[in-house]
C-alpha cells in the first residue's frame, strides 16, 4: 500500500499554534482509473493525475495519508480547468467530499482551497472521483493548519532534494523509445553494465500502446527488428510489442530497466563531463541518480543535453545557412507538430457521446477516425505549451466525434483510441561536430563515418488551412538511399553524450527524412557499440572518430558501408532491377519506397491480377560454372495485405527449375530462394501472371558460390 504523503513543515511558533503541512503528490495515489502524466513536469513543474476515460468517468484515486494529528485541517487541491464544461471532479476524505467541485474555476494552475474537514483519525484516506471521464486533472492536495493555513508556492515535488541513491554503472540511456532500447541492448550485448531510464511504465515510445505510431523506415540492423512493434498506426496490438520489447530486454545480463523513473537533471563533473543524472522515481517518490563515464540522451527532447549544456537548436534553418532548398529563407522557430491518433469502433450497442463544449473547436469537421494528420503546435512551443498542444487536440477531436455522433449511422460507434500522450516529431536537436543537412540526402553524400541509412522522403508538414489548425498536409520529395554520419550521433561540446532518436545533431529539413522510428533506431544501435568501443579503447565519443576507430565500428555494425564493403558478402554478385541487364515486359512500375529495404535506390512492382504478359528477366551474373546459393530481396513490406508469392524461373545451361518465392516474409532483408547449379549467361524470370498476392516486386538477386556459402552473412544495403 502506498503511503507517500510527507509532512512537509512543523514549525513550533512561539505563543501560537503549531503551523503544519502535509503534502500528498500526484504520485503517491493508486491511480485506479486515472493516469499519471509526467511529459508536462518540466513546464508545470510536478507530474499530475489525468482522468482520460473519453467521455466516460474512471475509476477512482485514492491514497492513504498519515496526518501529525487528530483535528481541523484544511485541504488544498492543486488543479486547473482546462475547458470550459468538463473535466469536473470531487475530492472526498474518509469519504466525506470537500465543498467544491474541482477543475472548474481558473485556467492556470493554482491551489484551489478546499475547505476544513475535521479528522478524527490520523490516518485518512483521499479519493479524487471524476465526473466526466473529460480530463480532469490534480497535480496534488496539501492538509494545512496553524499560521497562515497557506498552500505551497507552486507544485509540491521532492526533486530538490539528495539523491535517496547513486546507482553506477558504465553507460546510462535515458529514454526508452526504440532507439534508447537498441542503443541500450547493443553496449549490453557487448557486455557493457547499461542503465535503461525511462519515464512511462512501458517501453517503446511513440512505438508504444500509449501512442501507437508504426515503426517506419529503414531497418538496416537486426537489432531494430528486433526492438520495433510489428503493427501499424492506432492498433491496439502494439501493447503486445510492447510486452514482448520489455521482456527481452530484462533478460538481457547486462542490463538493468528502469521504468517509471522521469530524469529531471544532471550532476556535472566538470563544465563538458556528466556525472550522473537525476531521477524521480514515481513508484517510490523520491529521487535517484545513475552514475557513469557515458550517456545517451533517447528523450527526444534532448532534455539531458540540454540541462548539461550541450549545443541545440529548436526550430527551421535560413535556406542560405547549409544551402537547403526547402528551407525557409529566413530562420523562426516552426517545427514538425505533434500528432494524437484516434479511432472509433462500431460496438453492438448504442454508445451514447456528447462533448457539445468541444464543438467549437473542432472547426467544422465531423469524423470518425484521425490518423497522424491531426497535428498541432507546429508554430507553437513545444516546451513552453506541451499542455496547451495537446488539449487542443483533444478538443478537436472530442468535437469531431460529438458531431459525428449526431448521425444514427453513427450510434454504435464507440470512441476507443485517443492517447493523452503527445506524439511528437520535433522539438530540441542536440549539436554534434556534423549537423545533418539537406544537402546530405540530396546529394546521397557518402560518409567514410557513415553508420546509418534512410530512404524515408525529406517529409516535412504544414498547417493546410488556419481555418482547420489542427490538420496538416505533408510534403515528401524522395531522394532515395542515403546515409548519416557518425558525427551526427555526439555532443559536440558535451564530452561524454551520445545522441540516439530526434534529438541527433541535425537542422530541421535535415531531420525530415531520418525522424522515422526504424532510422532513428539505427541511431541507437550505433551509440550502443560505439560506447562499448569507448569504454574498451578509453576514447572519448569525439575521440573515437578522430583515432580513426569507425571503420571498426562500422565492422560491429554489420553490413557495407562507403569505402568499406562487407568481408563476409565480398564474393556475392548482384542482380538488380536497375543494373541495365534487367528485362521488362508489361505494366511494372518504377518507383522509390519509404521504408527500404530494396536493393539499391529503385525498386519494381506491379498490381495484381495482370493481363497479358509480366514478366522481369534478370541475368544472373554467374561468373564460373558450378553450384551457387540464389539469394533474393525485396523492399520491406509493413503490411500483410501485400503478401506477394513471385513464380520464378531459374534457367541454366538448358535445364529450367520453376517454383514459387514468398516476398512478404522477412522482406527488407536477403534470403535466402534455394541452390542452383548455374552456368554463365543464367537468368531468372518473374512471371506476374502466374505470381499471387496484391503486388508483386522486382528488386535484387545475388549468386553465391556454394563453397563460399556458410561464411557468408546478408548485408543489410
Amino acid at each position: 500500500m502506498k503511503k507517500f504523503a510527507v509532512l512537509a513543515a512543523a514549525v513550533a511558533l512561539a505563543g501560537a499554534a503549531v503551523a503544519a503541512r502535509v503534502d500528498v503528490y500526484a504520485q503517491s495515489f493508486r491511480a485506479g482509473g486515472w493516469k499519471l502524466d509526467v511529459q508536462f513536469m518540466d513546464q508545470m513543474g510536478s507530474p499530475y493525475l489525468i482522468a482520460h476515460g473519453l467521455g466516460s468517468p474512471v475509476p477512482d484515486a485514492t491514497a492513504d495519508v498519515a496526518l501529525p494529528e487528530r483535528g481541523e485541517w484544511r485541504v488544498w487541491v492543486r488543479t486547473r480547468e482546462w475547458v470550459k464544461g468538463a473535466g469536473a471532479f470531487r475530492v472526498l476524505v474518509d469519504g466525506e467530499p470537500l465543498r467544491p467541485t474541482f477543475g472548474a474555476g481558473d485556467a492556470a494552475w493554482g491551489w484551489v482551497d478546499g475547505g476544513v474537514v475535521s479528522a478524527s483519525n490520523r490516518h485518512v484516506r483521499v479519493t479524487l472521483r471524476d465526473l466526466d471521464g473529460f480530463d480532469a486533472r490534480c497535480a496534488g492536495v496539501t492538509f494545512t493548519r496553524g499560521e497562515g493555513e497557506t498552500p505551497p508556492e507552486g507544485a509540491i515535488n521532492v526533486t530538490d532534494r539528495e539523491p535517496s541513491k547513486t546507482r553506477s554503472f558504465d553507460f546510462v540511456v535515458v529514454g526508452g523509445g526504440v532507439p534508447g532500447c537498441c542503443a541500450a541492448v547493443a553496449a549490453a550485448r557487448a557486455g557493457v553494465k547499461t542503465a535503461l531510464v525511462q519515464d512511462r511504465p512501458v517501453l517503446g515510445g511513440n512505438a508504444s500502446g500509449e501512442i501507437r505510431v508504426w515503426c517506419a523506415g529503414e531497418m538496416r540492423y537486426p537489432l531494430v527488428a528486433e526492438m520495433r512493434s510489428n503493427f501499424m498506426n492506432m492498433l491496439y496490438e502494439n501493447a503486445f510489442s510492447d510486452a514482448d520489447r520489455l521482456a527481452k530486454l530484462q533478460r538481457e545480463p547486462n542490463l538493468t530497466v528502469f521504468l517509471s523513473h522521469r530524469v529531471f537533471g544532471v550532476d556535472m563533473k566538470n563544465a563538458k563531463t556528466i556525472g550522473a543524472v537525476r531521477a524521480l522515481d514515481l513508484e517510490n517518490n523520491r529521487v535517484a541518480a545513475f552514475a557513469a563515464p557515458l550517456f545517451c540522451d533517447a528523450t527526444g527532447d534532448g532534455w539531458v543535453g540540454f540541462w548539461a549544456g550541450a549545443d541545440w537548436r529548436y526550430g527551421r534553418e535560413a535556406s542560405g545557412e547549409y544551402g537547403e532548398t526547402y528551407a525557409p529563407k529566413t530562420a523562426d522557430k516552426m517545427t514538425l507538430g505533434a500528432s494524437v491518433m484516434w479511432e472509433s469502433h462500431v460496438s453492438t450497442y448504442d454508445s451514447p457521446f456528447s462533448a457539445p463544449w468541444a464543438e467549437p473547436y473542432a472547426c467544422g469537421q465531423s469524423r470518425v477516425n484521425g490518423d497522424w494528420n491531426w497535428e498541432y503546435g507546429l508554430d507553437r512551443d513545444m516546451f513552453k505549451e506541451g499542455e496547451a498542444i495537446r488539449d487542443r487536440l483533444l478538443l478537436a477531436i472530442y468535437g469531431a466525434f460529438s458531431n459525428a455522433k449526431k448521425d444514427p449511422a453513427n450510434r454504435h460507434r464507440r470512441l476507443v483510441t485517443c492517447p493523452f500522450l503527445l506524439g511528437k516529431r520535433e522539438s530540441r536537436r542536440l549539436m554534434g561536430d556534423w549537423v545533418y543537412s539537406e544537402k546530405d540526402v540530396t546529394e546521397h553524400r557518402q560518409f567514410e563515418d557513415a553508420v546509418a541509412t534512410g530512404s524515408w522522403s525529406i517529409d516535412l508538414h504544414y498547417t493546410i488551412t488556419n481555418a482547420v489548425p489542427f490538420l496538416t498536409r505533408c510534403e515528401q520529395p524522395m531522394h532515395g538511399r542515403y546515409w548519416i554520419p557518425y558525427r551526427s550521433i555526439y555532443s559536440r561540446n558535451v564530452g561524454n553524450l551520445f545522441m540516439a532518436g530526434r534529438c541527433f545533431s541535425c537542422t530541421h529539413v535535415g531531420l525530415g527524412g531520418p525522424r522515422v522510428i526504424n532510422t532513428l533506431s539505427q541511431l541507437g544501435c550505433a551509440a550502443g557499440e560505439a560506447a562499448a568501443m569507448c569504454l574498451e579503447s578509453g576514447l572519448t565519443p569525439r575521440g573515437l572518430f578522430e583515432k580513426g576507430k569507425v571503420r571498426e565500428l562500422q565492422r560491429r555494425l554489420g553490413g557495407d558501408f562507403p569505402g568499406n564493403p562487407d568481408p563476409a558478402t565480398l564474393d556475392w554478385a548482384y542482380a538488380d532491377d536497375e543494373d541495365g541487364a534487367t528485362v521488362f515486359a508489361g505494366s511494372w512500375s518504377r518507383h522509390m519506397l519509404h521504408n527500404g529495404g530494396q536493393c539499391g535506390d529503385w525498386t519494381h512492382s506491379v498490381e495484381l491480377p495482370v493481363k497479358g504478359v509480366c514478366t522481369a528477366t534478370y541475368k544472373l551474373p554467374v561468373k564460373t560454372p558450378g553450384r551457387h546459393k540464389l539469394m533474393g530481396r525485396v523492399p520491406h513490406l509493413f503490411n500483410e495485405v501485400h503478401a506477394p508469392v513471385a513464380a520464378l524461373t531459374v534457367a541454366s545451361g538448358g535445364k529450367t527449375t520453376t517454383l514459387d518465392w514468398d516476398q512478404y516474409t522477412q522482406s527488407g532483408w536477403w534470403r535466402e530462394i534455394g541452390e542452383f547449379d548455374l552456368a554463365p549467361g543464367a537468368t531468372l524470370t518473374i512471371d506476374a501472371a502466374k505470381s499471387s498476392g496484391k503486388y508483386l516486386y522486382a528488386d535484387g538477386f545475388a549468386v553465391v558460390p556454394v563453397k563460399n556459402a556458410q561464411a557468408a552473412e546478408p548485408s543489410h544495403d
